[in-house]
Formats: C-alpha cells, structure tokens, sequence
C-alpha cells in the first residue's frame, strides 16, 4: 500500500519579473525543497514555484522523482473517487495547480480564457491555448502586495481622459465624446459598451507614438505639474515606468483598479477579468491551466484579449475573508481557511506555535501543502507514521488523511491547498 503523505519535488519557473537570487521568497523555498542540484544564482530571476500535475512544470515524487501525476495514476484512491468523477480528471491529473510567487516587476496584463473557449481554441490550436481547461484563480498575499486588478468605473476613466491630455491623446475625440456620454449612462450596457470601444482603441494605438506621450507625461509628473486629480494615480504611473520605461501599456494604470494589500489579504481573479501583479510575494491557487492572454501580444486569430475580456468595471474589489478552520484559529496562530468562489481549490493558512500542535480532519480531496517558515512534523495513521519538515519543502496528503503538525523550537507555518468534494 502506497503512503498516504510523502514529500514531493516542485518546480520552478524563471520569468524575467521574478525577484533576482535569495531576495525572491521562491528561491528561498526551492534551496529546501529538494529539487536536485538546486543552487540559489543571485543573478537569475526565481518568480514561481509550481506544485501540481500541469505538464509544463510538474511537481515530481521526492526519492523517486517519478512524475506525480504517474504515481497518482498508479494510486486513483489518493485522490479520490468523487474528485476524478466531479471535475473529469484523467492521467493522475488533480484539478488545482498551487504555486509561489515572488516579484518586483510587474506582470504583463492578462486574462484568462473560460472552460468552453480553452476546449475549443485548444482543440484547433493548442499552441494558442496549451490545455483546454479553464483558469479561474486566487492570490493570497504573503507580504505587501500590490496589483492591477479589474477595469476602473468608467466615470473615473472619463475624468482621466479630462485631466490628463497625455492619456487623452492616444484616443480620436469622437472616441472620447462618445465614451463620455456612455460613462455617464444610467445602462449597464451603455458603459460596458463605452469601455470596449475605448479599449479596442487602445489596444490598437501605435507603441512608438505612445512611447512619446508616455514620456511627456513622466516628464511632466517629474516635474511636480500634475494637477488635484492625477495626485493619487502619479506614484503608480513612475513606479511602472521605471519597470518598463517607454511602455504604452503603463497608461492601463488609467483603465484598471488598482489596490495594495497587506499579508494575510486574498481574493479571487474570474476568466476574462484583467489584472497585472506589480510587486510582491503572493500564494497563488488557480484550476489546473496555464492559458493566458496577454494584452500586448494576444494574437487576433484563435485567442485573442478584446473578445474574451470581461467588460466589468468595477469600485472596488472584494476580499476573500478567511474562516477557522480549527477552533480558535487567528492570523497569528491556528488554521485559517480561504475559500474563494472556484469549486477547483482552496487554501489554509496553517501557523503552529512553538512546541504545539494542530490537527486537521479527514479532506474528501487531495491536498498539496509546503512550509514557509519553521520547522516541524507531520503525522498521520493515529501517529504511527511522520515526516519531518523544513522550509521549502513540500507534500502531498491523499483524500480522506487526518493528519497533526507539531512545531519544534519556532511557530511552523504552512500553507495547503485542496479539493474537496461532499
């Protein structure tokens, strides 16, 4: 009989955004994690570490390195019946992908493609869409965090497009007049219908010229000329051109929210909605899928942004709001739950004190979990079986496993990812 928790070898990804060599939170966990021959290179860039079965970067068996996928498909009862009936799964695939992010550059804005879109696109190009799965997510944030997330309400957009003439220029005026009358209209469909005309407009904008307004609008904010309504976006507009220098799509700081988030804040990111990481290190939880379109370089055939973008705009965005999953539980001690609005997934934060422990019932789901700070235990089969636990490492708990962490000389904090079917 097969173990029902053992540890397994994530993997990492080296985008050029990722923080560079042990600043990056993600090349701090992989210097434990036991992936071979693994060396932290202060000059490389760390940005994700992968956990799950997604064929473009698959977490392997520690000891055997055996694919996880490979060795679930061996083992169906570790993930369980009703999980591979509920969400189709096939190959040992489970239906989350859990990853750590760490980065100081922002992301390039993006969507995702719903369930029906990825099957067909990826069906007759699946180089356009690399699986037919749909990508709906979750980003908990670790430490500050901040992000661009969801289109502004249009009538803050209008009041961009009147005070800030850089912005304005990239746009036809009779684009802007109508887009003025649409911001103002009681319809929903009215200002949706505004906010894709103006963006389609400016994902068509010629990137030479808008380099040149860009400049001037830097140029201008340098020189403390920004007028009463562009005081609170100015920051955000230096802080990513200093990222990406004479890059048009640093107005999006015009079209999109933008928030900052403290550790312990989380919230969900639906198919179609736009949004872009800025700087921070951040849990991210998502359906098993690594379909992404991009503003800049979605291709007009098969994939492309303006026709699968969801034309919401939005005040603000909701925070998931975490619950006990364990009696007494708090942000400082316990195990706090975050459930988002995915049947795919969910995530614990898991924070035991010094010398204590914490016991978690039986899931009806897989569940993948790695450790960020401490060290400890984890036991299972009424305590007749453990593994000890270090930072970086990683584990896998099958369906239906109680199991108790203990921590050692210091608080032994986790965070476990899972699936649970009724």
């Amino acid at each position: 009989m097969t173990e029902q928790v053992f540890r397994v070898i994530p993997a990492i990804q080296n985008y050029l955004w990722g923080k560079k060599g042990s600043s990056s939170l993600v090349a701090q966990l992989a210097d434990g994690s036991g992936i071979p021959d693994f060396k932290v290179d202060e000059s490389n860039s760390y940005a994700e570490m992968w956990m799950g079965t997604h064929p473009n970067a698959p977490t392997r068996v520690h000891g055997t390195k055996q694919l996880l996928s490979e060795h679930l498909a061996a083992h169906p009862e570790l993930v369980g019946e009703s999980v591979i009936k509920r969400f189709c799964l096939e190959n040992g695939q489970i239906p989350f992908l859990f990853k750590i992010l760490s980065f100081d550059k922002a992301l390039p804005v993006q969507i995702h493609p719903d369930k029906h879109t990825a099957e067909h696109v990826h069906s007759e190009n699946p180089r356009a869409c690399v699986d037919s799965n749909h990508k709906k997510e979750m980003a908990l944030a670790l430490s500050n965090f901040s992000v661009l997330c969801g289109f502004l309400p249009t009538s803050r957009i209008s009041e961009f497009l009147a005070f800030v003439p850089e912005f304005a220029s990239l746009f036809p005026a009779d684009i802007i007049a109508r887009f003025a009358s649409g911001a103002c209209s009681p319809d929903e469909s009215g200002r949706k219908a505004a906010l894709k005309e103006l963006l389609s407009c400016y994902a068509q904008i010629d990137k030479a010229e808008a380099a040149v307004r860009l400049k001037r609008l830097v140029e201008r904010y340098q020189a403390g000329k920004e007028s009463d309504e562009e005081k609170d976006i100015k920051p955000l507009v230096l802080q990513l051109h200093n990222m990406y220098p004479n890059d048009s799509d640093v107005f999006c700081a015009f079209i999109l929210n933008h928030f900052n988030l403290k550790p312990g804040h989380a919230f969900s990111v639906t198919t179609g909605e736009p949004h872009a990481y800025i700087t921070g290190d951040i849990i991210e939880c998502m359906a098993t899928s690594d379909n992404t379109i991009t503003l800049a370089s979605s291709p007009p055939s098969h994939l492309d942004f303006l026709s699968n973008v969801a034309y919401n705009p939005t005040p603000g965005k909701t925070l998931i709001q975490p619950t006990m999953f364990t009696r007494g539980s708090t942000f400082t001690a316990g195990s706090l739950l975050y459930n988002p609005p995915i049947n795919e997934l969910a995530v614990m934060q898991v924070i035991v004190a010094k010398g204590g422990v914490e016991i978690h019932r039986e899931l009806r789901g897989p569940s993948i979990a790695v450790v960020v700070e401490g060290e400890g235990t984890v036991m299972w089969a009424e305590g007749a079986k453990r593994l000890g636990l270090g930072k970086g490492q990683v584990i896998f708990i099958a369906a239906g496993t109680e199991v108790k962490y203990s921590a050692f000389e210091t608080a032994f904090k986790l965070y476990r990812a899972f699936v649970e079917v009724a």
